[in-house]
């Protein structure tokens, strides 16, 4: 029989892990599930259900603060957007109900996860019209870091957030007044992030899964989904022999990107501190891969040795 499993934090990765596991009970601070993001999710992810489904999205469009870096599109859907915090509470029922527990699962996202971290901002705005299906990335010439600016619902979800600015919010105010030309702010908040997380499966404690196991990509800044898939892992790694290796070998892809990803913001860094920007080397073919969280060393050489200039800079960036 599987070991029963108490779950500390019940966002997505937590709630999820109760619906795919079954033998669990999870606790909780906060009574109602919050947390300010994007609420945009791969239409691959497990356990979304459409009710919570407010919008999608097949267009991308990316800017250089004002100017137009490239574009990606698609036929159909590529992610959904949800109204997070229904979905996540419809998820939080899916465990048994509390006492004796073999196995401890930490799903407290960033208030248990290790390495970096950033504060974001998210605002609801409403009385601006753009592309519909369409979602805006805009990377300001200052700041490594980027605004986002995706439909939800009849209105937009605009935020950003930034290595080295402890409080985004007067920073995404003022972008809708001069990017968006402003709009009628209805809501404003914001949370942690684990921009460069610490990956750690297990603490000697317990299991983690989602952004308490430092399972965030560093430049999108997505955490839904592999907080999702590795909450799927765990769940089936416990009927294992090995469930530590087995959850490891699972999750593996996950990492690679991370790690990947992680070094690329040091790079950003790196550029920035040289008044250049990492977004102003991208093509099409790079951003399609930062769509579909698959970026890569080989995509990136491949590109940029059809740019030796850009490659060059962005070499000596890599090795300083």
């Amino acid at each position: 029989m599987k070991p029963r499993a108490k779950v500390l934090g019940l966002g997505p990765s937590g709630s999820a892990f109760l619906r795919f596991y079954g033998r669990a009970h999870g606790v909780d601070w906060a009574r109602r599930y919050f947390k300010a993001c994007g609420e945009a999710v791969p239409v691959e992810t497990p356990l979304v259900d459409m009710k919570y489904v407010v919008d999608k999205v097949k267009r991308y469009k990316f800017y250089g603060w004002r100017r137009e870096v490239g574009e990606v599109a698609y036929a159909k859907a590529r992610w959904y957007i949800v109204d997070k915090g229904a979905w996540v509470e419809s998820m939080r029922g899916g465990g048994e109900g509390g006492g004796e527990w073999e196995v401890l699962v930490k799903a407290g996202g960033p208030y248990q996860s290790e390495g970096e971290k950033i504060t974001i901002a998210r605002a609801y705005v409403d009385g601006v019209k753009l592309e519909e299906e369409a979602a805006y990335f805009i990377f300001p010439e200052s700041a490594v870091g980027f605004y986002w600016v995706f439909p939800h619902g009849g209105v937009y979800n605009v935020g950003g957030g930034f290595v080295g600015v402890a409080n985004p919010v007067p920073h995404v105010l003022q972008f809708v007044e001069k990017w968006l030309g402003g709009g009628r702010v209805l809501e404003v908040r914001g949370a942690p992030f684990t921009v460069v997380p610490r990956v750690v499966l297990h603490d000697g404690e317990g299991f983690r899964v989602g952004e308490a196991a430092g399972l965030v990509y560093p430049l999108t800044g997505e955490g839904i989904r592999p907080g999702i898939l590795s909450a799927k892992a765990l769940a089936e790694a416990l009927a294992t022999k090995n469930p530590l290796e087995t959850y490891r070998r699972a999750v593996e892809p996950l990492v690679r990107q991370i790690e990947f990803q992680k070094k690329l913001l040091k790079t950003a860094e790196r550029l920035a501190a040289r008044g250049e920007a990492l977004i102003e080397l991208a093509d099409d073919r790079i951003l399609r891969d930062y769509i579909e969280e698959n970026l890569s060393a080989r995509t990136l050489f491949t590109v940029l040795a059809r740019r030796p200039a850009a490659g060059i800079r962005l070499v000596a960036a890599l090795v300083k």
